[in-house]
C-alpha cells in the first residue's frame, strides 16, 4: 500500500513539480531579475504568514483525524470555524496595512499577499483532509488542477505587463479554484452547532508548538532573500530565489510526497496496533524515502546544468548552476529533518521540542547570513542554508530519539548508497552535454542504472513486488 499510494501523490507533486519548473522558465523569461525578487519576497513572506497562523490546523488534522474520536461532521466544523475567525482576523489586520500604505505601490502587496494567504489556507486545510482519510485520489486531482490553474493564470497576469503582484493575484485565483470544486462534498454541510471545543483545544495544544517551531524555520528559510533583497539589492535575492525554487520544487516535492503517503497510515497503525505496527511500516517509509530522494538529489546535481540551460533565462544562469550543489544538499537535509527525524517529536507528543530546535537553527542561519552576505552574496548566502539546515538534522535526530524511538534502515541505506554511486558513474560522462535530446538520455540512463541496481541489491524487496505484479 505505501508503495501504490507514494506513486499516486509522487504523481500528484509530480505534474506540479513541473508546472513549477514551468513557471520558473516562464517568469524569469517575463520577470526582469528585480521583479522576480519583489514576487519572491511577496509569495515567500504569505507562506511565512500562512504556515505560522494557519499550518497549526493542517497537523492537527493529520494527527487526530484517525482517532475517531469525533464525527466528520465535528472535525470538518470545527475546522471551518476556526479558519473563519483566523481569517476574520488576519483580514482586520489586512486592512490596516493596506490602509497604512495606502497610495504606495506596498499597498498593493498587502491586498496581494492576503488574496494568497486565504486561498493557500483554504486549499492547505483541503488537501491535508483528503490526506488524512488517505484519499490519494481526491488529493492528486486537487493537486493537479491547483497547478494548472496557477501557472496559467500567473502566466496570463505576468505577460499582460502585471509584474509580480500581476503573479501572486494569478497565484491566488488559481489556488482558489480547485478548492471549490470539493466546497459542496466537503465544506457545504458546515453548521455552527457541531464546533467541538474540546477538539479545538486538543488542535490548539497540539499544533501550537508546531506553530511557533514553524515561525522559527520559516524565519530560518526565508531570512536569506530578504536579507539578500536588503543588503544586495531586489535582484540579488531574484536571482538566489531561482536557484533555491529549482532545487525545492524536485526534492521537497519527492520527499513531501512519501511522507503524505505514509505519515496518516502510521499515526493510524500507532493509534489502533500500538508502537511496534507504527515502527515497522516506519522502517519501510524510511527506505523508500531515501531511495528516491539520494538518487534525486545526485542525479539534479549531475543534470542540472542542462535542465537550467533549457528552461531558465539567461540573465539566470551563471548563479542558479552555481547555487545547485549548495541548495540541493541543504534541501535535502531540511528533508530528512522536517520528514524524518522531526516526526519523532510528533508521534511521541512533544512538539514543544522541535521549537528549541527551531530556534537554534534560525539563530544560526540568521548569524551566518548577516556575516557572510556581505563578504560573498549569494555563495554566502548558500553557505548559510546549508549549514544550519545540517545542524538542524543533527539535533533533531539526537534529541529527538528520546521521545519516540525512529528506525534506521542501515542496511538499506548502504546499499541506496551504492546504487546512487553507480548511477552518478552512468551520469558522469553526460555531464556536460546540453538539449532535450541529452536531457532524456541523461533521464533514461540515470532512472535505468538505478533500477538495475534496486533490482540487483532488492532494495524495497523490489524483486517480490515486480513478481506480484506479474502474476495478476
Amino acid at each position: 500500500m505505501l508503495f501504490r499510494h507514494s506513486g499516486i501523490y509522487i504523481l500528484a507533486k509530480l505534474i506540479p513539480g513541473l508546472m513549477a519548473f514551468a513557471a520558473l522558465s516562464l517568469y524569469t523569461h517575463l520577470l526582469t531579475p528585480s521583479e522576480y525578487g519583489v514576487y519572491t519576497l511577496i509569495f515567500t513572506g504569505t507562506v511565512f504568514i500562512h504556515n505560522v497562523v494557519f499550518n497549526w490546523l493542517s497537523s492537527g488534522t493529520l494527527r487526530y483525524w484517525s482517532n475517531q474520536e469525533y464525527s466528520d461532521s465535528q472535525f470538518i466544523n470545527t475546522l471551518s470555524t476556526s479558519l473563519l475567525r483566523i481569517s476574520s482576523v488576519v483580514l482586520v489586520f489586512a486592512l490596516i496595512a493596506a490602509a497604512f500604505f495606502w497610495g504606495k505601490t506596498e499597498s498593493l502587496w498587502v491586498i496581494a499577499s492576503f488574496s494568497l494567504l486565504i486561498a493557500l489556507a483554504l486549499f492547505t486545510i483541503t488537501q491535508n483532509l483528503f490526506s488524512a482519510k488517505i484519499e490519494p485520489a481526491s488529493y492528486a486531482f486537487l493537486t493537479i488542477v491547483y497547478s494548472i490553474c496557477s501557472l496559467t493564470l500567473g502566466g496570463l497576469f505576468s505577460y499582460m505587463g502585471y509584474g509580480a503582484t500581476g503573479v501572486i493575484f494569478g497565484i491566488a485565483l488559481g489556488t482558489s479554484i480547485p478548492a471549490l470544486f470539493v466546497f459542496k462534498r466537503l465544506w457545504l454541510p458546515y453548521k455552527k452547532a457541531d464546533f467541538n471545543k474540546g477538539l479545538f483545544k486538543r488542535l490548539l495544544t497540539y499544533g501550537i508548538p508546531l506553530a511557533a517551531a514553524a515561525l522559527v524555520e520559516e524565519i530560518t528559510k526565508v531570512s536569506d532573500r530578504f536579507m539578500l533583497a536588503g543588503i544586495q539589492g531586489k535582484d540579488q535575492a531574484g536571482l538566489y530565489a531561482v536557484g533555491y525554487d529549482l532545487s525545492g520544487n524536485s526534492i521537497l516535492m519527492i520527499m513531501s510526497a512519501i511522507n503524505i503517503a505514509a505519515y496518516p497510515v502510521i499515526i493510524k497503525l500507532l493509534d489502533n496496533e500500538g508502537v511496534k505496527a507504527a515502527t515497522d511500516y516506519f522502517r519501510h517509509y524510511v527506505i523508500l524515502l531515501l531511495g528516491v530522494s539520494i538518487p534525486a538529489v545526485i542525479g539534479l546535481n549531475l543534470v542540472g546544468p542542462n535542465l537550467v540551460h533549457l528552461l531558465i533565462d539567461l540573465d539566470y544562469q551563471e548563479s542558479v548552476i552555481f547555487l545547485l550543489p549548495w541548495i540541493t544538499s541543504a534541501i535535502f537535509l531540511l528533508g530528512l529533518q522536517v520528514f524524518y527525524f522531526d516526526l519523532a517529536f510528533q508521534l511521541g507528543h512533544k512538539t514543544i521540542a522541535s521549537v528549541k530546535i527551531a530556534v537554534a537553527i534560525a539563530i544560526i542561519n540568521i548569524g551566518l547570513n548577516y556575516w557572510l552576505i556581505p563578504i560573498m552574496g549569494i555563495h554566502g548566502a548558500a553557505i548559510a542554508t546549508i549549514s544550519s539546515f545540517a545542524v538542524g538534522s543533527l539535533l533533531s535526530a539526537y534529541f529527538g530519539r528520546k521521545y519516540f524511538s525512529l528506525p534506521f534502515p542501515a542496511i538499506e541505506t548502504f546499499k541506496i548508497v551504492i546504487a546512487t554511486l553507480v548511477m552518478c558513474l552512468c551520469l558522469y560522462w553526460l555531464r556536460d552535454k546540453n538539449g532535450w535530446g541529452w536531457l532524456l538520455l541523461q533521464l533514461s540512463i540515470g532512472a535505468a542504472s538505478y533500477f538495475v541496481m534496486m533490482l540487483l541489491f532488492n532494495i524495497l524487496d523490489i524483486r517480490s513486488m515486480i513478481k506480484d505484479r506479474l502474476a495478476r
